[in-house]
Protein backbone atom coordinates (compact mmCIF):
# COMPACT_ATOMS: atom_id res chain seq x y z
CA UNK A 1 0.00 0.00 0.00
CA UNK A 2 1.47 3.42 -0.96
CA UNK A 3 -0.62 6.31 0.78
CA UNK A 4 -1.27 7.93 -2.49
CA UNK A 5 -2.94 5.06 -4.20
CA UNK A 6 -5.52 4.97 -1.53
CA UNK A 7 -8.34 6.95 -2.74
CA UNK A 8 -7.78 4.45 -5.93
CA UNK A 9 -8.64 1.85 -3.32
CA UNK A 10 -12.28 3.31 -2.91
CA UNK A 11 -12.51 3.60 -6.78
CA UNK A 12 -12.15 -0.16 -7.06
CA UNK A 13 -14.40 -0.91 -3.79
CA UNK A 14 -17.49 1.19 -5.37
CA UNK A 15 -16.75 0.12 -9.00
CA UNK A 16 -16.81 -3.75 -7.38
CA UNK A 17 -20.40 -2.47 -6.05
CA UNK A 18 -18.41 -3.10 -2.68
CA UNK A 19 -19.22 -0.55 0.38
CA UNK A 20 -16.44 1.94 1.02
CA UNK A 21 -15.74 1.16 4.85
CA UNK A 22 -15.55 -2.23 6.37
CA UNK A 23 -18.50 -1.08 9.24
CA UNK A 24 -20.85 -1.06 6.09
CA UNK A 25 -20.23 -4.49 4.61
CA UNK A 26 -22.42 -7.57 5.76
CA UNK A 27 -21.46 -11.34 5.89
CA UNK A 28 -22.08 -11.59 1.89
CA UNK A 29 -19.44 -8.80 1.38
CA UNK A 30 -16.33 -9.59 0.09
CA UNK A 31 -13.19 -8.99 2.88
CA UNK A 32 -10.95 -6.03 1.82
CA UNK A 33 -7.16 -6.69 2.85
CA UNK A 34 -3.75 -4.64 2.22
CA UNK A 35 -0.35 -4.76 3.13
CA UNK A 36 2.99 -3.54 2.10
CA UNK A 37 5.24 -0.86 3.18
CA UNK A 38 2.49 1.85 3.80
CA UNK A 39 0.74 0.23 6.21
CA UNK A 40 3.34 0.29 9.15
CA UNK A 41 1.16 2.93 10.65
CA UNK A 42 -2.76 1.88 9.12
CA UNK A 43 -4.64 4.20 11.10
CA UNK A 44 -5.22 6.86 8.70
CA UNK A 45 -7.30 4.28 6.10
CA UNK A 46 -8.08 1.73 8.41
CA UNK A 47 -11.40 1.85 8.17
CA UNK A 48 -11.77 0.85 4.69
CA UNK A 49 -10.32 -2.38 5.60
CA UNK A 50 -11.20 -5.84 6.95
CA UNK A 51 -7.76 -6.94 7.95
CA UNK A 52 -4.42 -5.10 7.25
CA UNK A 53 -1.14 -6.78 6.98
CA UNK A 54 1.71 -5.63 8.89
CA UNK A 55 5.28 -6.94 7.28
CA UNK A 56 6.00 -9.53 4.95
CA UNK A 57 3.28 -11.41 3.21
CA UNK A 58 4.94 -14.78 1.59
CA UNK A 59 3.79 -16.53 4.80
CA UNK A 60 0.93 -14.39 6.17
CA UNK A 61 -1.02 -14.70 3.14
CA UNK A 62 -1.74 -18.14 2.58
CA UNK A 63 -2.09 -18.49 6.71
CA UNK A 64 -4.71 -15.60 6.20
CA UNK A 65 -6.32 -17.46 3.35
CA UNK A 66 -6.53 -20.87 5.30
CA UNK A 67 -8.12 -19.18 8.25
CA UNK A 68 -10.97 -17.57 5.48
CA UNK A 69 -11.62 -21.57 4.31
CA UNK A 70 -11.85 -23.30 7.15
CA UNK A 71 -14.05 -20.52 8.98
CA UNK A 72 -17.97 -20.60 8.79
CA UNK A 73 -18.56 -16.99 9.45
CA UNK A 74 -16.55 -14.00 9.26
CA UNK A 75 -16.23 -13.43 13.13
CA UNK A 76 -14.74 -17.05 13.50
CA UNK A 77 -12.31 -15.71 10.52
CA UNK A 78 -11.68 -13.24 12.55
CA UNK A 79 -10.67 -15.26 15.92
CA UNK A 80 -8.38 -17.51 13.45
CA UNK A 81 -6.71 -14.31 12.16
CA UNK A 82 -6.11 -13.07 15.53
CA UNK A 83 -3.22 -15.84 15.89
CA UNK A 84 -1.47 -14.91 12.83
CA UNK A 85 1.71 -12.72 13.15
CA UNK A 86 1.55 -9.53 11.71
CA UNK A 87 -2.28 -9.39 11.39
CA UNK A 88 -4.08 -6.13 12.41
CA UNK A 89 -7.82 -6.26 12.34
CA UNK A 90 -9.06 -2.31 12.76
CA UNK A 91 -12.55 -3.24 14.29
CA UNK A 92 -11.40 -5.91 16.48
CA UNK A 93 -12.18 -4.82 20.26
CA UNK A 94 -8.44 -4.72 21.50
CA UNK A 95 -6.75 -4.36 24.93
CA UNK A 96 -5.32 -0.47 25.12
CA UNK A 97 -1.75 -1.91 25.21
CA UNK A 98 -1.73 -4.67 22.35
CA UNK A 99 0.67 -4.87 19.87
CA UNK A 100 0.89 -5.98 16.94
CA UNK A 101 4.37 -7.57 15.50
CA UNK A 102 5.38 -7.36 12.27
CA UNK A 103 6.00 -10.57 10.45
CA UNK A 104 9.14 -11.54 8.48
CA UNK A 105 10.67 -14.07 6.40
CA UNK A 106 13.44 -15.97 8.58
CA UNK A 107 14.92 -17.68 5.51
CA UNK A 108 14.73 -15.77 1.69
CA UNK A 109 15.70 -19.61 0.60
CA UNK A 110 12.28 -20.56 1.09
CA UNK A 111 10.46 -17.53 0.31
CA UNK A 112 8.12 -18.00 -2.40
CA UNK A 113 8.99 -16.42 -5.44
CA UNK A 114 7.67 -16.45 -9.20
CA UNK A 115 9.40 -18.29 -11.45
CA UNK A 116 6.97 -18.51 -13.85
CA UNK A 117 4.57 -15.77 -15.31
CA UNK A 118 2.45 -13.81 -18.12
CA UNK A 119 4.79 -11.58 -20.18
CA UNK A 120 2.80 -8.16 -21.46
CA UNK A 121 2.37 -7.79 -25.04
CA UNK A 122 3.27 -3.79 -24.30
CA UNK A 123 6.42 -2.34 -22.68
CA UNK A 124 6.39 -2.35 -18.59
CA UNK A 125 7.92 -0.46 -16.23
CA UNK A 126 9.69 -3.53 -15.10
CA UNK A 127 10.04 -5.31 -18.43
CA UNK A 128 13.20 -7.25 -17.01
CA UNK A 129 13.79 -10.24 -14.70
CA UNK A 130 13.84 -8.94 -11.42
CA UNK A 131 15.73 -10.95 -8.89
CA UNK A 132 15.51 -10.29 -4.81
CA UNK A 133 18.79 -10.80 -3.73
CA UNK A 134 18.95 -9.96 -0.23
CA UNK A 135 16.17 -8.02 2.47
CA UNK A 136 16.83 -5.69 4.50
CA UNK A 137 20.20 -3.12 4.47
CA UNK A 138 22.80 -2.66 6.74
CA UNK A 139 23.39 1.33 5.90
CA UNK A 140 20.92 2.91 8.51
CA UNK A 141 19.75 5.96 6.50
CA UNK A 142 17.85 8.02 9.12
CA UNK A 143 15.14 9.23 6.62
CA UNK A 144 14.83 5.60 5.20
CA UNK A 145 11.79 3.82 6.24
CA UNK A 146 12.31 0.49 4.35
CA UNK A 147 15.62 0.18 5.93
CA UNK A 148 14.00 0.06 9.18
CA UNK A 149 10.66 -2.10 8.46
CA UNK A 150 12.88 -4.64 6.65
CA UNK A 151 15.29 -5.10 9.25
CA UNK A 152 16.84 -8.21 9.84
CA UNK A 153 19.05 -8.05 6.66
CA UNK A 154 18.63 -11.27 5.23
CA UNK A 155 20.65 -12.77 1.85
CA UNK A 156 19.08 -15.37 -0.57
CA UNK A 157 22.18 -18.32 -1.35
CA UNK A 158 23.83 -18.12 -5.43
CA UNK A 159 22.36 -21.04 -5.84
CA UNK A 160 18.45 -19.70 -4.81
CA UNK A 161 19.13 -16.70 -7.31
CA UNK A 162 20.73 -18.38 -10.26
CA UNK A 163 17.68 -21.36 -9.88
CA UNK A 164 15.45 -18.31 -10.11
CA UNK A 165 16.79 -16.36 -12.66
CA UNK A 166 17.51 -19.67 -15.15
CA UNK A 167 13.68 -20.16 -14.40
CA UNK A 168 12.55 -16.87 -15.51
CA UNK A 169 14.71 -15.84 -18.17
CA UNK A 170 13.51 -19.77 -19.75
CA UNK A 171 10.02 -18.87 -19.40
CA UNK A 172 9.53 -14.84 -20.52
CA UNK A 173 12.70 -14.48 -22.90
CA UNK A 174 13.36 -11.06 -21.03
CA UNK A 175 16.56 -9.64 -22.13
CA UNK A 176 17.85 -7.97 -19.14
CA UNK A 177 18.40 -9.04 -15.35
CA UNK A 178 18.21 -6.53 -12.49
CA UNK A 179 19.71 -7.57 -9.19
CA UNK A 180 17.24 -6.02 -6.91
CA UNK A 181 17.61 -5.08 -3.26
CA UNK A 182 17.91 -1.82 -1.19
CA UNK A 183 21.63 -1.69 -1.03
CA UNK A 184 22.98 -4.50 -3.73
CA UNK A 185 26.24 -3.87 -3.67
CA UNK A 186 26.20 -5.11 -0.15
CA UNK A 187 25.51 -8.47 -1.14
CA UNK A 188 28.24 -10.60 0.12
CA UNK A 189 28.85 -12.83 -3.22
CA UNK A 190 28.03 -10.06 -5.70
CA UNK A 191 31.16 -10.49 -7.28
CA UNK A 192 30.65 -14.10 -7.93
CA UNK A 193 27.21 -13.71 -8.96
CA UNK A 194 27.61 -11.44 -11.87
CA UNK A 195 30.48 -13.37 -13.22
CA UNK A 196 28.20 -15.98 -12.77
CA UNK A 197 25.46 -14.65 -14.97
CA UNK A 198 28.16 -13.05 -17.27
CA UNK A 199 28.84 -16.37 -17.92
CA UNK A 200 25.55 -17.76 -18.68
CA UNK A 201 24.11 -15.05 -20.31
CA UNK A 202 26.62 -13.21 -21.91
CA UNK A 203 26.33 -15.25 -25.34
CA UNK A 204 22.39 -14.85 -25.42
CA UNK A 205 22.91 -10.66 -25.05
CA UNK A 206 20.91 -10.71 -21.66
CA UNK A 207 22.23 -7.64 -20.10
CA UNK A 208 22.66 -7.00 -16.50
CA UNK A 209 21.79 -3.58 -13.99
CA UNK A 210 22.47 -3.27 -10.67
CA UNK A 211 20.04 -1.19 -9.02
CA UNK A 212 20.82 0.34 -5.85
CA UNK A 213 24.69 1.03 -6.27
CA UNK A 214 26.43 2.30 -3.12
CA UNK A 215 28.72 5.04 -4.77
CA UNK A 216 31.66 4.07 -1.85
CA UNK A 217 31.38 0.49 -2.96
CA UNK A 218 31.61 0.91 -6.86
CA UNK A 219 34.62 -0.34 -8.88
CA UNK A 220 35.60 -0.12 -12.01
CA UNK A 221 36.10 -4.13 -11.91
CA UNK A 222 32.38 -4.21 -10.89
CA UNK A 223 31.50 -1.96 -14.11
CA UNK A 224 33.39 -4.00 -16.71
CA UNK A 225 31.50 -6.93 -15.48
CA UNK A 226 28.28 -5.45 -16.03
CA UNK A 227 28.56 -3.51 -18.78
CA UNK A 228 29.86 -6.84 -20.82
CA UNK A 229 26.55 -7.45 -22.82
CA UNK A 230 25.32 -3.68 -22.71
CA UNK A 231 26.11 0.33 -21.16
CA UNK A 232 22.97 1.45 -19.66
CA UNK A 233 22.46 4.70 -17.24
CA UNK A 234 24.30 4.23 -13.87
CA UNK A 235 22.20 5.60 -10.99
CA UNK A 236 23.38 7.05 -7.82
CA UNK A 237 21.56 8.34 -5.06
CA UNK A 238 24.13 10.82 -2.91
CA UNK A 239 21.03 12.02 -1.12
CA UNK A 240 22.82 15.20 0.15
CA UNK A 241 25.18 17.55 -1.33
CA UNK A 242 26.87 18.84 1.30
CA UNK A 243 29.12 16.65 4.28
CA UNK A 244 27.46 17.92 6.75
CA UNK A 245 24.01 16.94 5.18
CA UNK A 246 25.19 12.88 4.24
CA UNK A 247 26.54 13.06 7.94
CA UNK A 248 22.86 14.11 9.55
CA UNK A 249 21.11 11.87 7.48
CA UNK A 250 23.98 9.06 8.10
CA UNK A 251 24.79 8.49 4.60
CA UNK A 252 28.09 7.47 5.71
CA UNK A 253 29.36 8.24 2.18
CA UNK A 254 32.20 11.48 1.94
CA UNK A 255 33.15 13.26 -1.06
CA UNK A 256 36.00 11.34 -2.38
CA UNK A 257 33.89 8.18 -2.50
CA UNK A 258 31.31 9.62 -4.62
CA UNK A 259 34.36 11.09 -7.21
CA UNK A 260 36.14 8.00 -7.04
CA UNK A 261 33.12 6.13 -7.83
CA UNK A 262 32.33 8.51 -11.05
CA UNK A 263 35.88 8.50 -12.08
CA UNK A 264 36.27 4.85 -12.28
CA UNK A 265 32.83 4.79 -14.51
CA UNK A 266 33.75 7.45 -16.79
CA UNK A 267 36.71 5.28 -17.26
CA UNK A 268 35.04 2.29 -17.57
CA UNK A 269 32.90 3.91 -20.77
CA UNK A 270 29.97 4.79 -18.71
CA UNK A 271 28.51 8.62 -19.62
CA UNK A 272 24.76 8.55 -18.12
CA UNK A 273 24.77 9.39 -15.26
CA UNK A 274 21.53 9.75 -12.91
CA UNK A 275 21.91 11.15 -9.18
CA UNK A 276 18.90 11.27 -6.58
CA UNK A 277 18.86 14.02 -3.71
CA UNK A 278 16.40 14.90 -1.72
CA UNK A 279 15.50 18.64 -0.70
CA UNK A 280 14.30 19.62 2.58
CA UNK A 281 15.99 17.28 5.16
CA UNK A 282 15.47 17.94 8.83
CA UNK A 283 18.51 19.95 9.77
CA UNK A 284 19.18 21.43 6.16
CA UNK A 285 20.36 25.04 5.66
CA UNK A 286 20.61 26.88 2.28
CA UNK A 287 24.00 26.00 2.53
CA UNK A 288 22.96 22.55 2.00
CA UNK A 289 20.93 22.33 -0.44
CA UNK A 290 23.85 24.83 -2.62
CA UNK A 291 25.84 22.00 -2.02
CA UNK A 292 23.78 19.71 -4.28
CA UNK A 293 24.96 22.66 -7.55
CA UNK A 294 28.46 22.03 -6.01
CA UNK A 295 28.79 18.42 -6.27
CA UNK A 296 27.40 18.24 -9.37
CA UNK A 297 30.12 20.96 -10.79
CA UNK A 298 32.27 18.76 -9.62
CA UNK A 299 31.25 15.86 -11.42
CA UNK A 300 30.80 17.86 -14.71
CA UNK A 301 34.57 18.90 -14.41
CA UNK A 302 35.49 15.54 -13.32
CA UNK A 303 34.07 13.98 -16.58
CA UNK A 304 36.26 16.10 -18.44
CA UNK A 305 38.96 16.78 -17.18
CA UNK A 306 39.41 12.95 -18.09
CA UNK A 307 41.02 12.78 -21.77
CA UNK A 308 38.85 11.89 -24.43
CA UNK A 309 40.87 8.83 -25.19
CA UNK A 310 39.34 7.58 -21.89
CA UNK A 311 36.00 8.62 -21.92
CA UNK A 312 33.04 8.67 -24.08
CA UNK A 313 32.29 12.08 -26.09
CA UNK A 314 29.92 13.72 -23.87
CA UNK A 315 28.26 13.49 -20.35
CA UNK A 316 24.55 12.95 -19.79
CA UNK A 317 23.96 14.07 -16.49
CA UNK A 318 20.66 13.85 -14.56
CA UNK A 319 19.83 15.31 -11.33
CA UNK A 320 17.02 14.81 -9.45
CA UNK A 321 15.48 16.08 -6.13
CA UNK A 322 12.77 14.85 -3.95
CA UNK A 323 10.81 16.35 -1.05
CA UNK A 324 11.23 14.57 1.59
CA UNK A 325 8.74 13.12 3.96
CA UNK A 326 9.13 12.07 7.36
CA UNK A 327 7.77 8.18 7.65
CA UNK A 328 6.78 6.27 10.69
CA UNK A 329 9.58 4.27 12.53
CA UNK A 330 12.40 6.16 11.36
CA UNK A 331 14.76 8.81 13.40
CA UNK A 332 13.05 11.75 11.71
CA UNK A 333 9.21 10.21 12.57
CA UNK A 334 9.02 13.97 15.08
CA UNK A 335 10.30 15.77 12.24
CA UNK A 336 8.62 19.11 10.65
CA UNK A 337 8.04 18.55 7.09
CA UNK A 338 8.92 21.65 4.74
CA UNK A 339 5.76 23.75 3.52
CA UNK A 340 5.07 23.84 0.13
CA UNK A 341 6.23 27.14 -0.42
CA UNK A 342 9.95 26.37 1.40
CA UNK A 343 10.20 23.38 -0.75
CA UNK A 344 9.69 25.45 -4.24
CA UNK A 345 11.97 28.03 -2.94
CA UNK A 346 15.00 25.42 -2.51
CA UNK A 347 14.35 23.80 -5.84
CA UNK A 348 13.77 26.85 -7.65
CA UNK A 349 16.97 27.86 -6.40
CA UNK A 350 18.51 24.91 -7.30
CA UNK A 351 17.42 25.07 -11.02
CA UNK A 352 18.66 29.03 -11.61
CA UNK A 353 22.43 27.93 -10.35
CA UNK A 354 22.46 24.67 -12.90
CA UNK A 355 23.94 24.37 -15.66
CA UNK A 356 22.62 24.00 -18.65
CA UNK A 357 23.66 20.59 -19.79
CA UNK A 358 21.99 19.19 -16.61
CA UNK A 359 18.96 17.55 -16.52
CA UNK A 360 17.12 18.87 -13.51
CA UNK A 361 13.83 17.44 -11.86
CA UNK A 362 11.86 17.79 -8.64
CA UNK A 363 8.59 16.45 -7.52
CA UNK A 364 5.72 18.41 -7.35
CA UNK A 365 6.11 19.46 -2.93
CA UNK A 366 2.31 19.37 -2.82
CA UNK A 367 1.86 15.52 -3.65
CA UNK A 368 4.60 14.94 -1.34
CA UNK A 369 2.83 16.94 1.68
CA UNK A 370 -0.09 15.14 1.16
CA UNK A 371 1.89 11.90 1.34
CA UNK A 372 3.64 13.65 4.20
CA UNK A 373 0.20 13.79 6.09
CA UNK A 374 -0.77 10.09 5.58
CA UNK A 375 2.39 8.76 6.25
CA UNK A 376 1.81 10.33 9.97
CA UNK A 377 -1.55 10.40 10.04
CA UNK A 378 -4.10 9.67 12.54
CA UNK A 379 -7.98 8.18 12.73
CA UNK A 380 -9.05 11.61 11.71
CA UNK A 381 -7.90 10.98 8.35
CA UNK A 382 -10.41 7.70 7.37
CA UNK A 383 -13.21 10.64 7.08
CA UNK A 384 -10.89 12.88 4.78
CA UNK A 385 -9.88 10.43 2.48
CA UNK A 386 -13.70 9.27 1.59
CA UNK A 387 -14.61 12.95 1.17
CA UNK A 388 -11.24 13.57 -0.75
CA UNK A 389 -12.31 10.78 -3.06
CA UNK A 390 -16.47 11.51 -3.34
CA UNK A 391 -15.31 15.01 -4.12
CA UNK A 392 -13.19 13.33 -7.79
CA UNK A 393 -9.70 13.06 -6.06
CA UNK A 394 -8.77 9.69 -7.96
CA UNK A 395 -5.19 8.66 -9.51
CA UNK A 396 -3.06 11.02 -7.18
CA UNK A 397 0.39 10.32 -8.29
CA UNK A 398 -0.25 11.41 -11.65
CA UNK A 399 0.34 14.86 -12.20
CA UNK A 400 -2.67 15.60 -14.97
CA UNK A 401 -4.91 14.01 -12.40
CA UNK A 402 -3.94 15.42 -9.28
CA UNK A 403 -6.13 18.01 -7.61
CA UNK A 404 -4.56 19.53 -4.61
CA UNK A 405 -7.48 21.95 -4.55
CA UNK A 406 -9.97 19.15 -3.56
CA UNK A 407 -7.93 17.81 -1.21
CA UNK A 408 -7.58 21.30 0.47
CA UNK A 409 -11.31 21.17 0.41
CA UNK A 410 -11.85 17.66 1.85
CA UNK A 411 -9.08 18.92 4.84
CA UNK A 412 -11.26 21.90 5.55
CA UNK A 413 -14.74 20.28 5.82
CA UNK A 414 -13.43 18.62 8.81
CA UNK A 415 -11.62 21.13 10.33
CA UNK A 416 -8.02 20.49 9.14
CA UNK A 417 -5.58 22.24 7.04
CA UNK A 418 -3.69 20.21 4.91
CA UNK A 419 -0.22 22.36 4.93
CA UNK A 420 -0.49 22.98 8.75
CA UNK A 421 -1.12 19.13 9.43
CA UNK A 422 1.74 17.59 7.33
CA UNK A 423 4.20 20.38 9.27
CA UNK A 424 3.70 19.65 12.53
CA UNK A 425 6.51 18.33 14.68
CA UNK A 426 5.61 15.56 17.52
CA UNK A 427 7.93 15.57 20.63
CA UNK A 428 9.93 12.75 21.17
CA UNK A 429 7.64 11.42 24.50
CA UNK A 430 4.21 11.97 22.71
CA UNK A 431 1.58 9.24 22.29
CA UNK A 432 2.16 8.53 18.62
CA UNK A 433 -0.67 7.10 16.48
CA UNK A 434 1.01 4.16 15.01
CA UNK A 435 2.74 3.22 18.49
CA UNK A 436 0.85 0.22 18.88
CA UNK A 437 2.63 -1.50 15.57
CA UNK A 438 5.82 -3.45 17.02
CA UNK A 439 8.36 -3.49 14.17
CA UNK A 440 11.08 -4.75 15.90
CA UNK A 441 13.32 -1.58 16.17
CA UNK A 442 12.72 0.40 19.54
CA UNK A 443 11.74 3.88 20.32
CA UNK A 444 14.99 4.25 22.18
CA UNK A 445 16.90 3.83 19.48
CA UNK A 446 15.20 5.96 16.86
CA UNK A 447 15.68 9.38 19.18
CA UNK A 448 19.16 8.28 19.67
CA UNK A 449 19.61 8.72 16.07
CA UNK A 450 17.58 11.49 15.99
CA UNK A 451 20.27 13.44 18.60
CA UNK A 452 23.33 12.41 16.70
CA UNK A 453 21.42 13.56 13.73
CA UNK A 454 21.31 17.01 15.18
CA UNK A 455 24.63 17.11 15.94
CA UNK A 456 25.63 15.54 12.66
CA UNK A 457 27.17 12.30 13.98
CA UNK A 458 27.14 9.12 12.32
CA UNK A 459 26.48 5.83 13.47
CA UNK A 460 28.47 2.69 11.63
CA UNK A 461 26.73 0.24 9.70
CA UNK A 462 25.02 -3.46 10.51
CA UNK A 463 28.44 -4.93 9.21
CA UNK A 464 30.83 -3.16 11.32
CA UNK A 465 29.06 -2.75 14.44
CA UNK A 466 25.70 -3.61 16.14
CA UNK A 467 24.19 -0.03 16.81
CA UNK A 468 21.07 -1.75 19.49
CA UNK A 469 18.64 -1.39 17.36
CA UNK A 470 16.42 -4.24 19.46
CA UNK A 471 16.00 -5.99 16.10
CA UNK A 472 18.05 -9.18 17.52
CA UNK A 473 15.68 -9.38 20.69
CA UNK A 474 12.92 -9.14 18.87
CA UNK A 475 13.17 -11.71 15.96
CA UNK A 476 16.15 -13.60 17.25
CA UNK A 477 19.04 -12.33 14.87
CA UNK A 478 20.63 -10.80 12.42
CA UNK A 479 22.83 -11.44 9.01
CA UNK A 480 25.82 -9.71 10.55
CA UNK A 481 27.89 -10.54 13.51
CA UNK A 482 26.29 -8.96 16.85
CA UNK A 483 29.26 -7.18 19.12
CA UNK A 484 26.96 -5.69 21.29
CA UNK A 485 22.91 -4.87 22.05
CA UNK A 486 22.48 -1.76 24.24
Amino acid sequence: MYEMCLTNVLLMLELGGIPLLSKDRSEDDPLVLCGGAGCVNPVPFENIFDLIQIGEGEEMLPAIVQAYETASSKKEFYQKALSITGVYLPSYPYKPDFQVTRAIIPDMNQSPYPESFVVPFIPAIHDRIVAEIMRGCPRGCRFCQAGIMYRPVRQKSLETILKQIDSIARSTGYEEISLSSLSTTDYGCLKELVEELNRRYEEEKIALSLPSLRMDAFSMDLAKKVQKVKKGTLTFAPEAGSQRMRDVINKNLNESDILSALEDAFRSGYSKIKLYFMIGLPYETMEDVEGIYYLTEKIRSLFYSISKEERDKSLSLSVSCACFVPKAFTPFQWAQQDTIETFKEKALHLKRMMDKSVRFHYHDPRLSVLEGTFARGGRELNEVLVSAYEKGCIFDSWDDFFDFEKWQEAFADHGLSLTDYAARTFKEEDSLPWDFVNIGVTKAFLKRENQKAKEALTTPNCKENCAGCGIVKTYGGCMYAVKSEL
